[in-house]
């Protein structure tokens, strides 16, 4: 029997899911150059399939650049409901294994499992059943890490994906880390990591080195203990699961930091389509809503604000979190995440709208159900171009 370990945290992370969706969805391009984007001039590549990153092509990249990297890419539009039926059915999995789970987006978890040792005493046997049943419930491809910490756990499966499975079992944390670039840990970002890599310092074992210390307290000063702790593997970060639905949220890490409004308008746009369409269905309505940046040095900064009154009507929602996504940005600095949520839930008061308003946003959610946020969307909620010409989409009588 393997022994057990003090703590054991499972990470999971769906492989380039937006896009293995777009294979799902349509078997005949896997293996091919997918990426899911708007269309040039204005459209952003929102996520990139593995075939086609060998290209330089990656997330928040303009979709005409991608093009110019890769001629012969695929762009398939977003589907967020496959996306919401997909994350559905991962929640399904996760809770057939685990007592709670900690999703930090739409395709990413963490749980627990120190206590289910006695039951899974097999880390690698546990990682590939998670990885099974993922596959066979939802047809998408899984890497799985299991570490005694969330940091290893996230950087293992960073480096074990695509359908990897990695145990780094403890007490090995270190030597693990230790070739790995200086880059991959949390909080490294990329001007931190080019002034380091200046003095030599290539991996992170290297800021373990004797050697290294003087140079590195002047550069990180007071942040080098953390850098070093986690170097060491060490992490005692919780998993912490969600009890209530007081509150849902969207994020998503980019490929490479952007300050750019254009990136970051349309992202948002994306994220406040789903969350409200799925709040109307569930017959709720928020009060008050969180954009969330985090900056090329995992800075996060946020802008909570209240609702007049409890909506669920993007248009209606939309001219607040563009004031605030605006009042958040820094002109000096690079994001890597950005997010949105949606918070102080409750029942939708009746009546929102007024019949035939209702009546019209119903049949609209219906269509959306069908064939997606970008065949039919709701009126007034500027997109790409039309932001600037003024063009709306209505909704029909």
């Amino acid at each position: 029997m393997a022994p057990r370990w003090p703590r054991q945290i499972l990470f999971g992370d769906i492989d380039a899911m937006f896009a293995s969706a777009a294979v799902l969805a349509d078997p005949s391009l896997a293996g091919k150059p997918v990426a899911v984007g708007g269309p040039p001039p204005r459209g952003i590549i929102a996520a990139a399939s593995y075939a086609v990153r060998r290209f330089g092509v990656r997330s928040a990249m303009p979709t005409i650049q991608a093009l110019r990297l890769c001629p012969q890419l695929i762009l398939v539009p977003p589907d967020r409901p496959l996306y919401t039926r997909l994350h559905r059915q991962l929640q399904e999995v996760t809770q057939r294994f685990f007592p709670e789970t900690e999703w930090t987006s739409i395709d990413e978890f963490y749980a627990d499992t120190t206590r289910l040792q006695t039951r899974h005493p097999d880390p690698h046997l546990l990682g590939r059943a998670v990885k099974a049943d993922i596959l066979h419930t939802t047809g998408l491809t899984c890497t799985i890490a299991l570490a005694s910490g969330k940091t290893v756990a996230k950087i293992a499966a960073d480096a074990y994906k695509p359908d990897g499975l990695a145990v780094i079992e403890p007490g090995s944390e270190a030597a693990f880390l230790a070739p790995l670039p200086i880059r991959s840990l949390p909080g490294m970002g990329p001007k931190s990591t080019e002034a380091i890599e200046r003095l030599g310092i290539r991996t992170i074992g290297d800021l373990l080195l004797p050697r290294f210390e003087p140079a590195l307290v002047r550069h990180l000063g007071t942040r080098l203990a953390a850098f070093q702790s986690l170097a060491r593997g060490v992490d005692s970060d919780p998993v912490v699961a969600e009890r209530e639905t007081k509150s849902v949220s969207h994020e998503t890490t980019f490929d490479e930091d952007t300050n750019d409004p254009a990136v970051l308008e349309p992202i948002i746009h994306g994220f406040l389509e789903t969350l409200a369409h799925d709040l109307r269905l569930e017959g709720l309505a928020a009060g008050a809503f969180t954009v969330k940046l985090k900056d090329a040095h995992f800075r996060i900064t946020t802008r909570q604000r209240t609702f007049s009154t409890p909506l669920n009507y993007d248009p209606d929602m939309w001219p607040e979190i563009r004031r605030a996504l605006a009042d958040l940005l820094q002109p000096r600095s690079r994001y890597r995440l950005v997010g949105l949520g949606l918070s102080d839930l409750v029942s939708a008061p009746e009546p929102l709208f007024d019949r035939r308003q209702r009546d019209a946003v119903a049949a609209l959610d219906r269509l959306i159900e069908r064939h997606g946020s970008d065949i039919v969307r709701l009126g007034a909620l500027p997109q790409g171009d039309a932001r600037k010409k003024n063009r709306r989409r209505r909704m029909p009588d």
